[in-house]
């Protein structure tokens, strides 16, 4: 049978998960008399700490040991760089580009409330078609370019929800951002909105790693992005120099990784999108053995030895000094480690949300940047709450808008 038939309660029942790479084991690997202890409290594995490098005191022979503390640029230049390379090891390799320039259909136009919706597709270079929604506000022209905004989605029906045509309370920021005066672009990211996979219910990345078993899916979603500043730049309507992104939830985390990894953008918002992978008992949930398999599933070969190769407050850091907003809930249960138990889960894991925060706050610090990184810490849980998307707005106003 067809395994794309087969329904992800399916191989949970007969205790296997779809990777992408065949079939591969799910928790009982081991035989009965092997102990297993189930971690409620925070994980073993440690927070990555950024502002700690640790060095060979005899280079030649390799011998002795220094830990160094990161307290100015050149040595944070130094430990950036460790932080590209073990990036790599999560992101994996990209294949080669078949497609140099940007050829955009227009399916579809629509007159909305202050701008102009266009539905549209454009060749990604990887064998598959970006398809998404471009909006032009009113009174654009060539001849007064304006700024352009990135708008991700979440996890749902995908850049509809952003665009305003799947509405939801607090996820229409690509339609605000366009009625505020922004060039929008809002593509649906791989799995998502028009681009599930044959077969496949939503967010399932199995046919991608069929594909593609050395690359990942959030590098995937990364490359997309990149190529949708490519299309942006080539609009003459558009400020190539007045670039940014924005998102929520998995449109969160897609923008401060598109911003760690493009400095064409010029600032970033991040909505609860933040969640580190270290001392928590949820190490893979962004490499997880089925579903939605974030990262190339090397990774979890190094989560099984009890270490993260690379974490989400690294990459973060890695946007220093280019201006980033982050918000994040501190009851957020989507990201707590213990959100089956709500009541007491979501103190502990704050902490560990919070050290990591003020690890990229300090790299800010260090790149002379402090107020180029604005931090939010919200009582809620996993929104994009009205009063916080407004700040947001009036901080892109300010780097995109105001600055020039």
């Amino acid at each position: 049978m067809n395994k794309k038939s087969f329904s992800r309660r399916n191989f949970v029942k007969s205790s296997f998960a779809v990777a992408g790479i065949g079939l591969i084991g799910n928790s009982p690997l081991y035989g009965d008399d092997c102990p297993v202890d189930a971690l409620n409290a925070p994980g073993p594995i440690p927070l990555n700490d950024i502002l700690s490098d640790y060095m060979e005191t005899d280079k030649k022979f390799g011998r002795g040991l220094s830990k160094v503390t990161i307290c100015d640029k050149d040595n944070w230049e130094n430990k950036r760089l460790s932080i590209l390379r073990r990036s790599r090891l999560m992101l994996g390799e990209e294949p080669p580009v078949n497609e140099d320039t940007i050829k955009t259909d227009v399916l579809a136009e629509n007159q909305r409330n202050g701008y102009t919706e266009l539905k549209i597709q454009f060749p990604s270079g990887t064998g598959d078609t970006i398809k998404g929604y471009l909006l032009i506000p009113d009174g654009v022209t060539a001849s007064s370019p304006h700024p352009a905004i990135v708008a991700m989605h979440s996890t749902g029906p995908g850049a509809t929800q952003t665009v305003g045509l799947t509405p939801k309370e607090n996820r229409c920021y690509g339609m605000e951002l366009a009625q505020r005066g922004y060039v929008v672009l809002a593509i649906d990211t791989i799995s998502a909105g028009e681009r599930v996979y044959p077969g496949y219910e939503p967010y399932y990345t199995n046919e991608f790693y069929n594909q593609y078993p050395n690359w990942s899916a959030m590098d995937k979603m990364i490359f997309d992005h990149k190529r949708g500043l490519d299309y942006l730049c080539s609009l003459d309507i558009v400020d190539p120099n007045r670039l940014g992104c924005i998102g929520h939830s998995l449109g969160g985390y897609n923008s401060f990784f598109l911003h760690a990894f493009d400095t064409r953008i010029k600032a970033a918002v991040s909505s609860c999108g933040f969640s580190p992978m270290g001392r928590t008992n949820k190490p893979y949930q962004f490499a997880r053995g089925d579903w939605f398999v974030h990262f190339n599933p090397d990774c979890r070969d190094y989560i099984r030895a009890g270490m993260i190769p690379c974490d989400m407050h690294e990459v973060m850091a890695l946007c220093a000094p280019r201006p980033l907003f982050n918000y994040s809930g501190k009851k957020d249960a989507i990201y707590s480690m213990a959100s089956a138990q709500k009541d007491n889960g979501f103190a502990e894991w704050w902490k560990t949300v919070d050290e990591a925060l003020n690890q990229v706050s300090r790299i800010y610090e260090i790149s002379g940047a402090a107020n180029h990184f604005v931090r939010i810490d919200g009582e809620g849980g996993h929104d994009f709450p009205p009063d916080v998307k407004d700040e947001a707005y009036r901080w892109l106003d300010k780097w995109l808008k105001d600055s020039i």
